[in-house]
């Protein structure tokens, strides 16, 4: 018979939120939700990107352990030497994509591969992983990787992608993603200040 309860007949001990709590949790919990929507996209950009250097870093050690193996690199005579190569050969976007599958297929280890009459891989060696049977080997973005060689063994290659802006590299393989919007852009970003390129050697 001792029990206690308020003017209005409810129980004490079931009070309610008031409304300046309710808003006060809505408010927090919106806060959250825009701090995530903001956060998980560029740490999910930033995992791509990641996924992408490694893959381009296995593209190039693919390349030279080939030149280490056959003393050439993994394409036909013809792109060995030419004058149209003078800064080294394209494999890939910006020039054509099955070059690039060919390209991948080689360093996968297909022994089909013929390049000028010449078997390109003829031991099956197999120097990377991850490539499709075809050849496809796309960035997350889902673009064909590219690649760049020194062909005619001139001590580095050039990179840009337009005329006012060019880079020497002096090294012998480079690999490229062209990025979310999978478009070439000049990597010192003078130029594209908002380049999303992915580059093996920086």
């Amino acid at each position: 018979m001792g029990r206690i309860f308020r003017k209005n007949g409810a129980r004490s001990g079931q009070a309610g939120f008031t409304l300046v709590e309710l808003l006060v949790v809505v408010t927090i919990i919106g806060l959250l939700v825009g701090l995530i929507s903001v956060a998980v996209p560029k740490a999910i950009e930033s995992g791509m990107k990641a996924k992408t250097k490694g893959e381009l870093t296995s593209i190039v050690a693919a390349v030279k352990a080939y030149k280490q193996e056959y003393g050439q690199w993994p394409v036909a005579k013809s792109k060995m030497d030419s004058v149209a190569d003078e800064y080294g050969s394209w494999y890939g976007p910006p020039t054509t994509e099955s070059e690039s599958k060919d390209l991948m297929r080689i360093l996968s280890g297909d022994m089909t591969v013929q390049k000028e009459g010449q078997t390109m891989n003829p031991k099956g060696v197999r120097f990377l992983e991850g490539a499709q049977t075809d050849g496809t080997f796309q960035d997350p973005w889902g673009k064909q990787y590219c690649v760049k060689m020194d062909t005619n063994d001139s001590g580095g290659l050039e990179y840009y992608a337009s005329s006012s802006t060019q880079e020497n590299i002096r090294v012998s393989v480079i690999a490229v993603s062209l990025g979310k919007n999978g478009t070439q852009e000049d990597p010192d970003k003078k130029v594209t200040k908002t380049c999303d390129d992915v580059y093996s050697w920086r």
